[in-house]
């Protein structure tokens, strides 16, 4: 069977066991970093990160850094807080795949050594097929507006008769003027030149661009937008990467962490409209970032299933085994539903799986069943508060 590999870098906490049941002590946990390279079935898929780091120290090969741009100490330097700067950095591994859509997360922070100065100009996450050595101009350029066939969503804190200087702006490239023109602007917006570290979550799917700022529950920007067309890229492929830029105002633009992940495609062999899904019950969690386990409990027969949160696909044509299967997860909103299809009944029918939830506190199980015309689906509610995450 064929396999790519791709550098992974894991942020993950192990607890130890004290209970078969749903508790894990809060004693003995560590945070452990680790780089392995994992090598990602092209018949069965899980949910798998391009990358994801959050000390920029241990991955610096994986990304090109143009410009102003360095890394300083554990984060990514996009501008220093000196004027007539413009940097850029961009993953440089391979081009993103988004023919099913992708995600992006990351956390940033912009600061000045004078906090009563004014800051400028801003930062922007691009999408672009061109290079990986682009870079796009200072001041209100943002580092990105001299690269062609570009998408850009532009952190703007400089106000250039905008209407505010604490806006983001969606751009995209014009070949006709060769510019970019702005295609939507948000003026309400969480303060992102407090001095404090914030968070923007981007998905694409469906042909739909969703952001969130400082909160899961909603995005703050959510348009319909071909970024294949707009970036000149009829395979659906893309780098994907920051840039910034300072004029006689200026700050420093740090990139904290970031992830990238790109979406699996529905399962050809399920149609989801014709499965009858009962709802199995539900647990409350405590924080967002949730980590799955699934494996087989009963006889190991062969059961392949997948698995969709949400609108994600985030495992498919997975054959079960009695190894857990490790699935990080983001929870969006106030709830989202986690069903299981089947793609066979094994020897045994019907498939059976052990489901784990571990939010950082607690870990509960639940157990799962389906068919080929009957999923179960279990519903994880989100009880924590986001002002803690």
């Amino acid at each position: 069977m064929d396999s790519q590999f791709f550098t992974f870098v894991l942020m993950h906490q192990l607890p130890l066991l004290h209970s078969s049941q749903t508790l894990f002590s809060n004693q003995g946990l560590k945070w452990f970093i680790i780089m392995v390279l994992i090598p990602i079935s092209i018949t069965a898929q899980s949910q798998q990160y391009m990358f994801q780091i959050n000390d920029f120290k241990a991955v610096g090969d994986n990304l090109s850094l143009e410009g102003s741009s360095s890394i300083s100490q554990d984060r990514i330097r996009l501008t220093k807080d000196i004027a007539q700067q413009t940097g850029a950095c961009w993953y440089k591994t391979r081009k993103i795949d988004f023919t099913y859509g992708f995600e992006s997360e990351f956390t940033f922070l912009i600061s000045r050594d004078d906090q009563n100065q004014p800051v400028g100009d801003g930062f922007a996450f691009v999408i672009q097929s061109q290079s990986v050595q682009a870079t796009g101009g200072v001041g209100d350029n943002i580092g990105y507006k001299q690269i062609p066939f570009g998408v850009a969503l532009e952190f703007d804190t400089k106000d250039d008769n905008e209407g505010s200087r604490n806006h983001i702006n969606l751009s995209f490239y014009n070949p006709e003027s060769k510019s970019y023109r702005k295609y939507a602007t948000v003026h309400e917006i969480p303060e992102i030149t407090d001095g404090k570290a914030h968070f923007t979550r981007i998905i694409y799917r469906d042909g739909k661009l969703e952001v969130y700022l400082d909160s899961y529950l909603f995005p703050v920007l959510s348009v319909k937008l071909d970024v294949a067309e707009k970036i000149n890229s009829p395979d659906h492929t893309a780098w994907l990467g920051f840039t910034a830029s300072t004029s006689n105002l200026h700050s420093y633009h740090d990139l904290l962490s970031w992830t990238i992940k790109e979406f699996a495609p529905e399962p050809k062999d399920i149609t989801v409209e014709a499965i009858q899904v009962a709802e199995k019950g539900s647990i409350a969690v405590k924080k967002r970032k949730l980590i799955i386990s699934v494996w087989d409990h009963n006889t190991i027969d062969g059961d392949i299933i997948s698995l969709k949160l949400g609108e994600e696909w985030i495992l498919t044509n997975y054959e079960l085994t009695s190894e857990k299967h490790i699935i990080p997860i983001t929870l969006i909103g106030f709830a989202e539903d986690l069903v299981l299809y089947a793609h066979n009944v094994g020897m045994v029918p019907p498939n059976t799986v052990t489901v784990s939830v571990f939010d950082g506190l607690t870990t509960q199980h639940v157990s799962l069943e389906a068919d080929m015309e009957s999923s179960e689906a279990l519903k994880i509610v989100y009880a924590g508060d986001d002002n803690n995450e």
